[in-house]
């Protein structure tokens, strides 16, 4: 009789362990997971924000083109400079309003190239 409960114990036991080994490896494939989707959702962040940051820095580029253009013609103001300022002014009618001189041919390109 003793020998019977002993293997009924030692069965117990053993089913017990192969629940818990299950149940371990359960848990750490969830575990895994969610940090393998942890991580891409990182990288995706990482990449977003790179782009961003690629977007501002291009931003601030043409910022900081335009910004000495204008110094140039408000220096030209200061010192009356008017060959500097016309040719300010010129650009601007040319670029921004579309005017050409007087017998100027304008090509338009239609293609878009």
């Amino acid at each position: 009789m003793m020998k019977t409960k002993a293997v009924r114990r030692s069965r117990r036991t053993r089913k017990n362990k192969k629940s818990r080994n299950v149940l371990l490896y359960v848990i750490m494939i969830v575990v895994t997971l969610y940090v393998l989707f942890l991580m891409v959702d990182l990288q995706i962040r990482i990449n977003n924000a790179r782009t961003e940051l690629s977007q501002i820095e291009e931003r601030i580029f043409t910022q900081e083109q335009t910004n000495a253009e204008l110094k140039k013609v408000s220096d030209a103001v200061e010192k009356n400079d008017e060959k500097a300022f016309s040719g300010y002014v010129e650009k601007i009618a040319r670029e921004d309003l579309d005017y050409v001189k007087n017998g100027e041919v304008v090509f338009v390109n239609i293609a878009g190239d």
